[in-house]
């Protein structure tokens, strides 16, 4: 992972923080929240003039295993990809 420590990074997700990262020249937002009681996984690739949904997920536990293995970055996961996302503040 580029400006940061991917194990940190997967952390950060495990506690629900907002995270914003690059990858491919995309820029994407990570946010996870409780709805209903329902722990829920969203991925938004930030497009001009606002955000797309790229990616969500829920379970009855916090869905970080199933973003972890989901191939959603051109049919990788994100450890196949992770060197080469940079992770970013905004």
């Amino acid at each position: 992972m580029i400006d940061g420590n991917v194990n940190e990074f997967v952390d950060h997700i495990q506690y629900g923080d907002e995270l914003w990262f690059i990858y491919d020249n995309k820029k994407y937002f990570l946010e996870g929240l409780p709805e209903n009681g329902i722990y829920k996984l969203f991925l938004y690739e930030m497009v001009e003039g606002g955000k797309e949904y790229s990616w969500n997920g829920d379970a009855d536990n916090y869905p970080v295993k199933s973003f972890l293995e989901a191939s959603i970055f051109n049919g990788k996961t994100f450890y196949e990809v992770e060197k080469d996302i940079k992770w970013v503040d905004c």
